[in-house]
């Protein structure tokens, strides 16, 4: 077998890993764009809930009211809070990630450019031996021509 057809099946695990790591990548960025989603809805939802205590504020409203606003308010900067955070833990492994799919598509170059200065060595190769083999046939016939020409 030629060598660099034995690479091959190191190739393709290569393919594989790299694949993997791309789905993986993938799939932690279509979790942060959920997850700022939900930021982008809480952060609405607050000024929403701002704008109506406002405006229960300025057409009169109870003590007991405002405070329960004040304590759902507390409640939803606390959410937005840990919201936040969560992009935070979201972004460490996109980046993680994203390191981990560079090193394996590094790898998998690494592999490719391998095998093709392997090709390139056995190209060179295989043409020096059709010239050989080519140059021996004309040899012997060239050797066949002058006995037949001596016969004669």
């Amino acid at each position: 077998m030629v060598s660099s057809k034995r690479l091959d099946p190191i190739k393709k695990l290569a393919n594989n890993q790299e694949q993997k790591a791309a789905r993986s990548l993938g799939e932690s960025l279509e979790i942060y764009k959920l997850e700022k989603d939900k930021l982008k809805q809480l952060d609405t939802y607050r000024v929403e809930y701002m704008t109506a205590m406002n405006e229960k504020v300025s057409s009169g409203i109870s003590g007991a009211s405002l405070q329960h606003y004040h304590q759902f308010l507390s409640k939803l900067d606390f959410a937005i809070k840990q919201q936040k955070e969560v992009l935070l833990v979201c972004e460490q492994r996109i980046s993680a990630k994203q390191s981990h799919w560079q090193k394996e598509h590094g790898r998998n170059q690494a592999i490719g450019n391998a095998i093709d200065r392997l090709k390139a060595k056995e190209d060179v190769l295989r043409q020096k031996q059709e010239t050989i083999n080519t140059d021996e046939i004309s040899t012997q016939a060239f050797i066949r021509r002058q006995k037949i020409n001596n016969q004669n």
